[in-house]
């Protein structure tokens, strides 16, 4: 019974952490307004939690490790090439995090200056577009053209901040799946373009 009580508190605090980190970002929520909206007193977040920092990085940090896994040069390098991934791997994880992480991917990018995470947002476009270019060297024939990596990071930027976009508009699963799906179709059309 006492440790399915702990484990109801620590999830009040988790999801009053991520509601406060959500609507105030890191910087301007305090631990008194995560303890309010938890129903426990602020001593009893340090119980769970070393500190902001701490609470913090356990809203983060799975959806950050999870992004940088999928987006990794290894991970990229030894799968499938091409857009075969993309739609059986790389797809499905994005609606899963739309549908269950989008608060703390925004967080992520949007709300977490003055923490170990402010440069997520970058080091998410830097290994994009690594990735980016990974795949389009292995969907090309002949390699891909040759291109100056600014245009690489320019095709990854514009991934990116698209998906930043239908994260931040999210309204429900079928909406975001129709506009990925039209995202997807004007993305890889430029990105087809890059190739032949």
């Amino acid at each position: 019974m006492a440790q399915v009580l702990k484990e109801e508190i620590e999830k009040n605090i988790y999801e009053a952490a991520i509601e406060a980190f959500y609507v105030n970002g890191y910087q301007s929520a305090t631990l008194r307004d995560i303890a309010e909206k938890a129903g426990v007193p602020v001593g009893l977040i340090y119980t769970y939690y070393k500190n902001k920092a701490d609470l913090f990085a356990a809203v983060v940090n799975p959806t950050y490790i999870a992004l940088q896994k999928l987006l990794s040069a290894k991970n990229a390098a030894e799968s499938q090439p091409g857009y075969a991934k993309f739609f059986q791997e790389e797809l499905p994880f994005i609606f899963r995090m739309l549908k269950n992480d989008r608060q703390a991917f925004l967080i992520l990018i949007d709300k977490s200056k003055g923490t170990l995470y402010e440069n997520a947002k970058e080091e998410l476009i830097r290994l994009t577009q690594i990735h980016i270019q990974t795949q389009l060297q292995k969907n090309s024939l002949h390699g891909a053209k040759e291109m100056d990596a600014l245009v690489y990071h320019i095709a990854a930027n514009n991934f990116m901040e698209g998906l930043f976009e239908i994260a931040r508009h999210y309204k429900d699963e079928i909406w975001a799946e129709h506009i990925m799906e039209l995202f997807m179709q004007q993305y890889f059309y430029g990105m087809n373009s890059m190739i032949t």
